[in-house]
């Protein structure tokens, strides 16, 4: 009988070495590929998260101004600007500021790096959840009468409206005849805030809007959470004739707006595992520099022109 050798101590020892080898690879490859993995969905929900955002604020801002079967531009009758007292039963509630709602000979206003009703106007109702706005962030402000007319209903800021004239009225009684419309008065207040519903420290992009009820009043929603930042600016003619963007600082009262450029920055929800380098930012009259952390963003922009705006009747 021939003697059988067994394996020697070295002969154990390297194969368990490249075994061991072996193991530490294919862990290596897929930790790497579930990093990638993790990283391009990050990226997948950020796109998504922007353009949620920008789809939102585009719709509303190429309504702005509808003003029903009325021309845009024209006077209604109870329009009160922003800041002074509302004509009598057209108040609205909420703890906004006064006449807010009713400012329709200004259909498309904000304040510029500041949580506000225009320039110099400050939004007096509480952000939400938790009271923290992003500072140096806009506000964009979106007044406009529903697509659809609907009946009249007492308790809602109506528009009744024909060819030639227009109303606001809150008590559900109609005037003008049979010819006429009528609109719920679509009125609402873009912001971001520090914290999204149930996640303090996550940011999101939400909105004062007018409802209904026993009167007509602001209510707080949230519309798409991961939103860090929004700039607007709108593009005015200059004293040459050309075309500028300006932000709502510069902006005067009644200057007819040939579009709007909206800024938004989405930031990721999951931290990575290590820290990286975030690049600089620069857009409208923001700077953000290069920094390091765990949370990706991703800056998104839209230019939009409002199908209701420069028009004078």
């Amino acid at each position: 009988m021939s003697a059988q050798r067994g394996f020697t101590l070295v002969e154990i020892a390297i194969a368990a070495a490249l075994l061991l080898l072996a193991v530490t690879s294919g862990l290596t490859l897929v930790a790497s590929g579930r990093g990638a993995h993790r990283s391009a969905e990050s990226r997948a929900r950020l796109e998504e998260t922007a353009r949620a955002a920008l789809d939102v604020l585009a719709y509303e801002v190429r309504l702005a101004g509808y003003l029903g079967r009325l021309a845009p531009g024209s006077t209604v009758q109870g329009s009160a600007v922003a800041g002074t007292a509302p004509p009598s039963g057209l108040a609205v509630a909420g703890g906004c500021t006064d006449s807010l709602a009713l400012d329709l000979d200004e259909p498309l206003a904000g304040a510029d790096d500041d949580y506000g009703a225009g320039n110099g106007l400050p939004l007096r109702c509480r952000p939400s959840p938790a009271g923290r706005v992003v500072a140096g962030a806009d506000t964009l402000i979106v007044r406009r009468a529903a697509v659809l007319p609907g009946r009249p209903a007492a308790g809602r800021l109506q528009l009744e409206s024909t060819r030639r004239m227009g109303r606001l009225f809150t008590d559900g009684g109609t005037l003008l005849g049979a010819l006429a419309d009528v609109h719920d008065i679509e009125t609402s207040v873009f912001y971001v805030s520090q914290d999204a519903t149930g996640a303090p420290g996550y940011p999101s992009l939400r909105r004062k809007r007018l409802v209904g009820g026993s009167a007509p009043a602001f209510q707080d929603e949230e519309l798409v959470a991961g939103v860090a930042d929004l700039q607007v600016e709108v593009a005015v003619q200059d004293g040459d004739g050309g075309i500028v963007f300006v932000p709502f600082d510069r902006l005067e009262r009644g200057v007819a707006i040939r579009s709007v450029r909206i800024w938004v920055l989405a930031q990721a929800e999951l931290g990575e595992p290590l820290a990286h380098g975030l690049p600089a930012l620069t857009y409208s009259n923001r700077v953000l520099p290069a920094s390091g952390g765990r949370h990706a963003r991703l800056l998104a922009s839209r230019s939009v022109e409002p199908r209701n705006l420069g028009v004078r009747p």
